[in-house]
């Protein structure tokens, strides 16, 4: 199981759904500090469930003034009209929600 770190999002024309990501993997599986093999790269939404559904782990990796944390899993969803996308697990604290990373 290999760990990915999102840490920008581009939305679709709408500005609520999620359209791509700025990702890149783990190096080594090490979470703290959360480094990343090689800089990130684009990827669209499918790309992020197919690696979710390979049983891979995919987090949100935010900055701010102390530094870097982390955010909740990243969970693949189906909206109303059956399109997917993602979302975070238990994302109640504010400011730890894909939407709250910066955007591309």
């Amino acid at each position: 199981m290999a760990l990915f770190f999102i840490e920008a999002v581009r939305f679709d024309d709408s500005g609520e759904r999620i359209a791509k990501v700025r990702w890149g993997k783990s190096k080594g599986g090490q979470v703290m500090p959360p480094a990343m093999v090689d800089d990130p790269q684009e990827a669209d939404v499918a790309a992020v469930l197919e690696t979710i559904a390979n049983g891979d782990e995919v987090i949100p990796k935010f900055h701010n003034d102390n530094g870097i944390f982390l955010g909740p899993k990243v969970v693949g969803i189906m909206y109303a009209d059956g399109a997917h996308g993602l979302s975070t697990v238990g994302a109640d604290q504010p400011g730890h929600d894909l939407k709250d990373l910066p955007s591309f």
